[in-house]
């Protein structure tokens, strides 16, 4: 499927289930409001079948917001891909198992922006650039990339959570430029093994970082740099067989 719109109201729903699914979405005009749900049939999730399956969503203008879904499984090489532009903006992706691809990249204004994720070998990605910003992600899976990067001028937050027995991951945040930056990295549950955290932060603007992780083996990398407002705070709730590497260089 490949639709394009370019009226001042522009809103699309697509539900969808089956295999090899790929659906491309264009909207530039104002209103601009996009939701697939992939493995939805007849308004319920009950018989759910989505695998395969690839959606494109590309906004430009004014109200924006788009949402992908596929709630609960039976997915294997999913890519979903969401480029909003300008104004209000949202994002939103929700994919389930196996080798799933997501990435959301923001552009301009209100912004936000959250990756829901469940699996293996996931590649999660958040790229916002300028004004309200804001960004979250679970996180289930291993062996998997999990990067936010947020520049520009206005308060940054960022928010990696990631639960259960998540292993070989490596967890980033970067926020650069001008304002206060947040981010937050939290690996909760036990065990987790092998995970990489790394929070860098640069420009004008207070600074605040905050790690937990819990028991299993860390390597753990905040920098901090260009204000002068700096505040670092790591939890480590680890008793037997754990080891943690942990370096921080604020300057």
């Amino acid at each position: 499927w490949l639709m394009s719109l370019e009226a001042d109201d522009n809103i699309i729903n697509i539900q969808t289930k089956g295999s090899g699914t790929s659906i491309g979405i264009d909207q530039s005009g104002s209103g601009n409001v996009t939701t697939v749900w992939c493995g939805l049939s007849g308004g319920t999730y009950a018989t759910h079948t989505c695998t395969n399956a690839t959606i494109t969503i590309d906004q430009h203008g004014s109200g924006n917001l788009a949402k992908a879904y596929s709630q609960h499984t039976n997915h294997i090489d999913n890519q979903y891909t969401i480029t909003q532009n300008g104004d209000n903006n949202t994002g939103y992706l929700d994919l389930d198992d196996d080798d799933n691809i997501a990435t959301v990249i923001q552009t301009g204004n209100s912004n936000y922006g959250e990756i829901y994720m469940q699996g293996d070998d996931n590649s999660y990605t958040i790229t916002q650039t300028g004004n309200s910003f804001y960004a979250k992600m679970y996180a289930f899976g291993d062996d998997s990339t999990w990067a936010i990067t947020q520049s520009g001028s206005g308060n940054h937050n960022a928010y990696i959570k990631s639960c259960g027995n998540c292993n070989n991951n490596d967890a980033s945040i970067t926020q650069s430029g001008s304002g206060a930056k947040d981010g937050d990295i939290e690996f909760r549950n036990n065990p987790s093994d092998n995970n990489t955290v790394n929070l860098t932060q640069s420009g004008n603007g207070s600074h605040a970082g905050n790690i937990l992780v819990k028991q299993g083996n860390y390597i753990v990398n905040a920098t901090q740099s260009g204000s002068t407002n700096q505040n670092y705070t790591v939890t480590l709730d680890c008793t037997t067989n754990c080891n943690k590497t942990i370096t921080v260089n604020q300057y």
